[in-house]
């Protein structure tokens, strides 16, 4: 079965649904991660594995000079405060794929182990970050968000300083210009899905996403 539905998806349509659902289920959107499909809209949920897939390797994000001195500036706290970050994601967009069915169903796959977020405050109060998915070697980013300048950028860069020594991928998705001037890249669909059999079944080389204590407090 496992076979055929990698058969499939080498043929499926390169920049449309693939599939549709009524809904959101969590040990199903498990399963559709390591076959690089992944939800975009809903009501019904659409089902995408975009051909080429954007992806990024921790060991190559590019850090702009003028950022650098903001890296350490901000608090990055992991897991803290997962379904405030989601919904801020969902807040700040005028129109959003994240809606209440889809907080519910992420939320619940925090609380399993599998989402996960890093969190940028200032002066305690939430102000950037990234959440996604964890299976095996791969970070299935879903969204991240600014509320000041270049946040969203630092909690990219925080993650992927965090993940290069496990040899991780980051699922970036769909490309844009902002990802690859960060170092993203587009790759054949099919590369994509190979990489994910290699990786999302390994182990992913940490115990625990939020006990890294090099991220729980500002840098001085």
């Amino acid at each position: 079965m496992e076979l055929n539905l990698y058969s499939k998806l080498l043929h499926a349509p390169k920049n449309s649904p693939v599939f549709l659902s009524s809904n959101l289920k969590s040990d199903f959107i498990l399963k559709a991660y390591t076959f690089g499909l992944f939800p975009w809209t809903s009501k019904p949920v659409t089902w995408w594995c975009p051909d080429p897939r954007c992806i990024l390797k921790p060991n190559e994000i590019h850090i702009q000079k003028n950022i650098k001195k903001f890296i350490s500036f901000y608090e990055t706290r992991l897991d803290t405060n997962f379904l405030q970050l989601i919904q801020l994601c969902k807040d700040q967009r005028a129109q959003s794929w994240i809606d209440e069915e889809f907080i519910e169903v992420y939320h619940e796959l925090f609380h399993q182990g599998y989402a996960h977020s890093l969190e940028l405050y200032e002066d305690d109060e939430l102000i950037g970050g990234i959440y996604g998915l964890i299976l095996g070697k791969v970070f299935f980013g879903e969204s991240m968000v600014s509320l000041k300048k270049n946040t969203s950028k630092i909690a990219m860069i925080k993650l992927c300083k965090l993940l290069e020594p496990y040899d991780f991928i980051i699922d970036c998705q769909i490309y844009n210009k902002h990802l690859e001037f960060m170092g993203a890249k587009n790759i054949p669909r099919k590369d994509f899905l190979n990489i994910l059999k290699e990786k999302c079944h390994k182990d992913s080389g940490f115990e625990n996403f939020k006990k890294f204590n090099c991220l729980k407090t500002k840098s001085k």
